[in-house]
């Protein structure tokens, strides 16, 4: 019976190890998270490993152990001592529920009008604003922040704000 089980991988390998255990017949699920930067004025995303240095395989034990212990970009399969241990089908299908159609977690922000915010990065870092609203169909927000007699209108990536309680 085929049975998930986590696979650690040799660092920044977590591709190659999919990539080569996909090609042998294991089904491999390797979740993935946006992360942005702000590089240069811009807002740069990259696409990095939700749970770094690991992915998920479902294979038989039995018959696969030899060929996943020894695969390309894989350093052992956890378990208790050295025996691998399978997790429940619900915990990867609970991440997988979670992921859009290329495997990217999507985190969801819940900004309401008038929520108060804090921006997390950038030249206007621990300014206080008022959210305003989502800009149509981008990643971008519109917030007031709270300057002394003035409220100037600011549009940003949603990644550089935060909720204050």
């Amino acid at each position: 019976m085929n049975l998930w089980y986590v696979i650690q991988t040799k660092p920044k390998k977590e591709e190659e190890a999919k990539s080569y255990l996909s090609t042998k017949g294991v089904e491999v699920f390797n979740p993935l998270m946006e992360n942005f930067l702000l590089r240069n004025g811009r807002m740069n995303k990259e696409l990095k490993p939700l749970f770094p240095g690991y992915i998920f395989g479902k294979f038989e034990l039995d018959q696969n152990y030899a060929l996943v212990r020894w695969a390309k970009g894989v350093k052992k399969v956890l378990g208790f001592g050295e025996y691998p241990t399978p997790i429940s089908e619900e915990v990867v299908e609970m991440i997988r529920e979670r992921t859009d159609t290329h495997g990217i977690v999507r985190l969801k922000y819940h900004f309401e009008a008038n929520d108060v915010i804090r921006i997390k990065t950038g030249p206007l870092k621990d300014l206080l604003g008022i959210f305003e609203r989502w800009i149509s169909d981008s990643e971008r927000v519109r917030i007031l922040l709270n300057l002394i007699g003035y409220q100037p209108v600011v549009e940003m990536h949603y990644s550089m704000i935060e909720k204050v309680a």
